[in-house]
């Protein structure tokens, strides 16, 4: 351990905590402005579970003594679901530990979707409680710990790039981290999906220094013995990412092939001991194999591998819509949307650094290794019958590994012309500024000028928006202040996250159909659409089509909420139902 020390304390390790710590203060400071995204709702509710299991394990009969399950909570109903436990089933330690019905619904993780992820992201969330100010709301706090581990990998790529490539491709590669919009905007949420990309960047990082010493840029072999300290920290890393999505299964495969193609023992040995760490960490971060671990993991495989039975998507991608995964994507589908949405002078001299990475992947050997991660990430979801929905957030670490590949690029450009490079850095780092400045608050609904930006895609026929983050503070404004007392409101899609916002006061108090024993003495009066074309209901398209909204928020020009009178939701539904 003391060479991780020896690291954060040198030159470009004090580089790397600014790095962070200026990462940190910037999307602590945007935070506020980005509205609560569609699976936020869901891991507030898991989270909460968690809280509450943790409390009963310090006190097991205390907190008996005072239990009462929620009335209503965040995570969503399943046809599996377990009933809350009573008061007799969490009066001790072995039953909170091991009985199954207990911690399945406690750890709502790792099982039959709608729970087909495992917990670490909402572990995550829960830790960074320790250190929020009190006298934050559930959902910063929550979003606090994917902040900080964003803003971690943001410092870690620095040092990792300056030490092998110099100053100016550091500061490139952490910039095509922070300042690309679909990495910025997940950054924040309180998910998955910036978390695994986080996790990916770094045991590549970490994996590089195990096992390929910064002075090996210039060699022709990797050479060295694997550095323990590095080696147990990345299999911590790899037990993570296993810990947060199927996705990170397929982590240790590109480690792998480069330990082959470069003939590395000890890339070889870190990885296989790493392996073993991280099967420890999984295990120990999923409760609900403990008493069940054959049957545990299966479940989770067979959730994760049968999406197209428990959750078809609709997805609209170049004005086709398919039913995600039963029917797959085009199979340039990955290529396309990355240079859809990455800003043009990341994505060239990432692409740059793609070129060099082979080109010279005998020189560097790190190179490769890279490429190899981002050539995984973007072969996995582009291949037959695996779900494409929600553009690029299901394989958003291959952004990640894409700014890696901007260093490198950054550092051949050097090698040809220094004065050229900082100029095309400099400029590069200055559109990603204004990208993210010209899309706030939902830097989500990025398109690159390549495209003609937002208005652009939204011509060429793909989604503007996809995850309810558009759903502003004006437009929640709007909805409580035209709101009639006693009167409700309905989505056309009903992500939990709705019930937060009623809880914060920020919608308002009835919103349809959450509420299921109130007695509505009125209909809905507002009836509220997400351009997001793949899902649209017969009805929201003739509203689309034939309606003025009553409210409408907008970027560039381009709609991404409506907010329509409800009763003429209702009377084109009777016009366009099929046996009518």
């Amino acid at each position: 351990m003391r060479s991780l020390l020896k690291a954060a304390l040198n030159a470009n390790g004090l580089a790397a905590v600014v790095v962070a710590i200026a990462t940190a203060a910037l999307m602590l400071a945007t935070e506020p402005s980005l509205a609560i995204a569609w699976d936020e709702g869901y891991t507030l509710g898991r989270e909460a579970r968690l809280r509450w299991w943790f409390r009963a394990l310090a006190d097991p009969p205390g907190f008996a003594a005072k239990w009462r399950p929620p009335a209503i909570e965040l995570v969503q109903a399943d046809r599996h679901q377990v009933p809350p436990p009573t008061s007799a089933q969490v009066d001790s330690r072995a039953k909170l530990l091991f009985d199954r019905d207990v911690v399945a619904w406690f750890w709502p993780f790792a099982r039959e979707e709608p729970h087909g992820h495992p917990p670490f992201y909402a572990l995550l969330g829960l830790a960074s409680e320790l250190v929020a100010p009190s006298s934050w709301r559930e959902l910063p706090r929550a979003r606090l710990g994917p902040i900080l581990l964003f803003s971690l990998t943001a410092g870690a790529i620095h040092a990792f790039a300056a030490a092998r490539w110099g100053r100016w491709p550091a500061t490139l590669a952490a910039a095509s981290w922070v300042l690309q919009p679909n990495l910025f905007s997940n950054g924040h949420y309180a998910a998955y999906d910036a978390v695994l990309a986080s996790l990916w960047v770094l045991a590549v990082l970490v994996f590089s220094r195990a096992v390929i010493p910064a002075t090996a840029v210039a060699s022709a072999s990797p050479g060295g013995a694997a550095r323990w300290g590095w080696t147990i920290l990345f299999g911590v890393i790899l037990g993570c990412a296993a810990a947060t999505k199927l996705t990170g299964w397929f982590l240790p495969l590109p480690f792998l092939a480069w330990a082959a193609w470069s003939r590395d023992r000890a890339g070889l040995i870190v990885l296989l001991a790493g392996m073993a760490i991280a099967g420890v960490v999984l295990f120990a971060l999923v409760p609900p194999w403990w008493s069940d671990p054959i049957g545990g993991v299966e479940r989770f495989l067979r959730s994760n591998l049968t999406r197209a039975r428990t959750q078809p998507i609709e997805v609209q991608f170049l004005g086709k819509i398919y039913d995600t995964p039963r029917e797959s994507l085009p199979w340039y589908n990955t290529l396309a949307l990355t240079v859809m949405v990455t800003p043009v002078g990341f994505l060239l001299l990432g692409a740059w650094g793609l070129v060099a990475a082979v080109s010279r992947r005998k020189e560097e050997p790190v190179g490769p290794l890279i490429a190899g991660h981002w050539l995984l990430l973007m072969t996995l979801r582009a291949m037959p019958h695996t779900p494409g929905h929600d553009g690029v957030r299901l394989f958003l670490p291959a952004f990640g590994m894409l700014a890696l590949l901007g260093g490198v690029g950054a550092r051949r450009l050097i090698e040809r012309s220094a004065r050229w490079a900082r100029i095309a850095v400099a400029a590069a780092i200055v559109e990603g500024i204004v990208s993210l400045a010209v899309m706030m608050p939902v830097p989500l609904s990025y398109f690159s000028p390549v495209v003609g930006g937002l208005p652009g895609a939204s011509a060429i026929g793909m989604e503007p928006t996809y995850y309810w983050d558009a759903l502003d503070a004006d437009a929640r404004k709007w909805l409580a202040e035209h709101t009639p007392p006693g009167r409700t409101i309905q989505f056309a899609t009903n992500p939990t996250s709705w019930l937060y916002l009623r809880g914060t006061g920020e919608l308002p108090r009835r919103i349809f159909p959450f509420d299921p024993d109130l007695k509505y003495p009125d209909p809905p009066i507002w009836y509220v659409v997400q351009n997001r074309p793949g899902p649209f209901l017969e009805v929201d398209r003739a509203l689309i089509a034939r309606v003025h909204p009553a409210y409408v928020v907008t970027k560039l020009g381009v709609p991404l909420i409506w907010i329509f009178p409800a009763d003429e939701a209702r009377r084109l539904a009777r016009e366009t139902r099929p046996d009518r």
